[in-house]
């Protein structure tokens, strides 16, 4: 969201941002790159609060702070949980929650007001009342529970350096603001594509472009063009900033009890998502009646999105479903829409008045003038499988102590967005997958455009299917079953901008070259770096660049990209020149078709793996002769200055604040080479490379279950589990992360007493 405003590139204001890091040190501010909170002070800080905790219930830690919690009751067990989700992830916690609610420019100024209307129109709480009067009793008593314990420590605790610095006071919780939370994680993964394509909706080529597209998919976003060099428009920013939070990737992997060396199932999860500080999950173990489980929780959702329990380990990837349409509204329709003013506050400056309308089809979102100004005469309403009232919250509690892969399935006939493929496995042998989505039945999609006629959106949007309507998977013939946000076989109208097979494949071809696997070599399978169809295009390019060539070094250049494998080691130099060859013929491609403008699908993998020969292939002998070896010439020079893939493609978590001008420093943790690239299992997405390269989203997070054995459970965050600004905590797994290295969740009370000795609360 404040990516745009960015660290400054003048050298006077980089020393300055360096001296004020060190006088914040020496000086015990808070910061994130000199911290200054250990374990023992949050831990004596957690205690300070004096909490009342039910009899029988108490809070353990380990040495990286994850809590575990353990309770003679369910109600006892959601209050502790609230307790420690609001001490560890409070500040976090009341952003999101002014983010959702379109209340930006209370922190941030005048510059987000245009988001703040658009976020309003989108109104991620629209559904939360009734979805509370359906909830089920036991499900209500959990989220109450979990709220009591949120205001707990609300009430008691001071402010964070993050909340004084954007004027954040804290505000108590209600039940309504749970479901907030969960709808603002569910967003539509199509929403940063959607408002990107809505700018060039009405350009003469987007028919043609947007069959394309429909063809190749897509990856987290595109658009029509690169973004520019000037600060993104409003569409692109919150298209960002809900790509950041929202499930948006994955890897999700089982193995049947017959591709394994203990014969029980193994599994892993690999979430892709935003990589800032404090990261998107909390690492929770709980311990109650009811539940015996240990996973990732979302902060503000009292529920593990996946994780193990006793008997079953489940995961998932984002299904990438359509879970929105936009839809043409007709004049009578919009004469009909009645508007309502909202007040926009804002700080440093005068309240905003902007006006809301919804219409039978949803919200109007072109009321907003960064969307309705690029829209012509249209005027467009969404419609979002958010606003029915689904109960993902029951649906997980259920997931949390089912016992088998049925289960597990049946439990997601609930879950309404984000729409997930769920994988499971459970200690009877079985494995298993099934769509997680509630959605319109769909025939199909347009051919010439994605926004639908109001006759058409009615007719799809008048039925719903839902998990148990859609195929599902239990105990394939292979043995293994694997998810990368891949396109669903034998289900229509589920989408149309689906990633490639390509982690896939690769995953696939790994399996097979192996019959029976250890956790170890699962972990190795999971941090692999290496893209087959890399190797594949790189190739191609060293047998199409030979012909239009003519000295040594030019040779020696294609040589190296022909024999290298597609593996995104960070010590790689031929992953470099092939990075480099893809950006310099791209933008001569585009110099010679689109006169300079490069449409932003040409940005996308998939494209340059199914059309970049075939449009270099087009070109004519002139233009290949002058293109090829100035293309060839760039990238050898860019590649020798950098010389390694890790020397340019790095990742620096970033709090929030990180982004501002000259303070930025001060929150943001050290860098380090980065291995992987955009679609290999482990991911560390990239554009097309034009210099240093700091990534935003990929792996994040991991988790690895073996289901011989109920403490076999290992997770580990990119950064760490404390979200306090100045806490040691916030990144003390970057460590773990980079050696491979995790941190043990058992289930058996022995080895809990063992691994989270600190502890607070009634059993002291």
């Amino acid at each position: 969201m404040l990516k745009s405003l960015g660290p400054s590139k003048n050298p006077v204001l980089r020393k300055l941002a360096r001296g004020l890091a060190r006088l914040s040190s020496r000086m015990g501010w808070l910061s994130v790159r000199y911290p200054t909170y250990t374990l023992e002070d949050r831990l004596a800080q957690f205690k300070a609060l004096n909490l009342a905790f039910d009899p029988g219930t108490s809070i353990r830690f380990n040495d990286f702070f994850v809590p575990y919690i353990e309770s003679s009751t369910d109600r006892g067990g959601a209050y502790a949980l609230g307790c420690i989700t609001e001490f560890q992830r409070g500040p976090q916690l009341q952003f999101l929650k002014r983010l959702a609610q379109g209340r930006l420019s209370e922190m941030g100024g005048s510059g987000f007001v245009d988001m703040d209307h658009l976020i309003r129109l989108l109104d991620f709480g629209r559904a939360a009342p009734e979805i509370w009067a359906s909830m089920p009793q036991a499900s209500k008593e959990w989220v109450e529970g979990f709220v009591a314990g949120l205001n707990a420590v609300q009430a008691k605790r001071g402010r964070g350096v993050d909340e004084k610095f954007l004027a954040i006071r804290p505000e108590p919780y209600t039940p309504l603001d749970i479901l907030l939370f969960g709808r603002l994680a569910g967003a539509d993964v199509n929403w940063p594509i959607y408002f990107s394509l809505i700018e060039h909706r009405l350009s003469g080529d987007f028919v043609h472009w947007w069959n394309l597209l429909r063809r190749v998919g897509a990856g987290v976003s595109t658009s029509f063009e690169s973004p520019p060099s000037h600060r993104p428009s409003v569409a692109q920013q919150i298209g960002d900033f809900l790509t950041s939070i929202s499930r948006s990737g994955s890897n999700s992997i089982v193995l049947h009890g017959t591709r394994t060396q203990s014969g029980r199932p193994l599994m892993v999860n690999d979430p892709h998502l935003g990589q800032h500080l404090p990261n998107v999950w909390m690492m929770v173990g709980l311990r109650t009646p009811s539940y015996r489980c240990v996973g990732l929780m979302f902060p503000g959702v009292p529920i593990l999105g996946l994780g193990r329990n006793t008997n079953l380990a489940w995961g998932g990837t984002n299904l990438r479903a359509a879970s929105s349409d936009l839809v043409r509204l007709g004049s009578q329709t919009e004469a009909l829409t009645t508007p309502q003013i909202s007040r926009i506050r804002v700080r440093f400056s005068w309240a905003r008045q902007r006006k809301l309308r919804y219409s039978p089809h949803g919200p109007v979102l072109t009321d907003c003038p960064a969307l309705g100004r690029l829209c012509g005469p249209d005027h467009l309403a969404l419609r979002w499988a958010g606003h029915w009232p689904t109960d993902e919250i029951t649906s997980f509690l259920s997931a949390m102590k089912a016992d088998t892969v049925a289960e597990l399935q049946a439990a997601m006939a609930g879950v309404g967005v984000t729409p997930l493929n769920v994988l499971g496995a459970d200690t009877q042998g079985n494995i298993g997958h099934v769509l997680a989505a509630t959605l319109p039945k769909r025939p199909g999609f347009p051919e010439d455009d994605w926004v639908l006629p109001e006759d058409t959106a009615q007719a799809h949007w008048s039925i719903q299917v839902c998990a148990k309507d859609f195929p599902s998977v239990i105990n394939p013939a292979a043995g293994f079953i694997v998810s990368a946000n891949n396109r669903p076989s034998e289900v229509t109208g589920l989408g149309f901008l689906f990633n490639g097979d390509d982690r896939v494949m690769r995953a696939r071809t790994l399996f097979n070259a192996q019959h029976r696997f250890c956790p170890k070599t699962l972990l190795e399978l999971q941090l692999d770096v290496t893209s087959p169809l890399a190797a594949r295009l790189s190739r191609e390019l060293a047998d199409f660049c030979r012909a239009w060539i003519s000295t040594s070094e030019q040779q020696v250049f294609c040589n190296s990209i022909d024999l290298w494998q597609g593996a995104y080691t960070a010590d790689s130099f031929s992953a470099l020149q092939f990075e480099f060859l893809l950006t310099a013929l791209v933008r001569e491609l585009s110099a010679v078709r689109h006169a300079g403008r490069m449409p932003g699908l040409m940005d996308q993998w998939a494209y340059l793996t199914d059309c970049l020969m075939e449009d270099l292939e087009a070109l004519s002998d002139a233009q290949k002769k002058s293109v090829i070896p100035r293309s060839v010439d760039e990238a050898n020079r860019l590649a020798q200055h950098w010389q390694l893939w890790g020397n340019l493609h790095k990742i620096r978590l970033r709090h929030v604040l990180g982004h501002v001008p000259l303070l930025g420093k001060l929150f943001s943790s050290k860098s380090f080479p980065a291995a992987g690239s955009r679609e290999t299992l482990m991911k560390n997405a990239h554009s097309l490379i034009r210099g240093f390269d700091e990534t935003s989203y990929g792996s994040q997070s991991r988790h690895l279950s073996d289901l011989s054995d109920p403490d076999e459970n290992y997770f580990v965050l990119l950064g760490g589990q404390d979200g306090w600004v100045g806490s040691q905590l916030m990144s003390d797994q970057i460590p773990l992360w980079r050696t491979r290295q995790s941190i043990q969740m058992p289930l058996s009370a022995t080895r809990i007493q063992q691994l989270f000795h600190h502890r607070v609360g009634g059993l002291e």
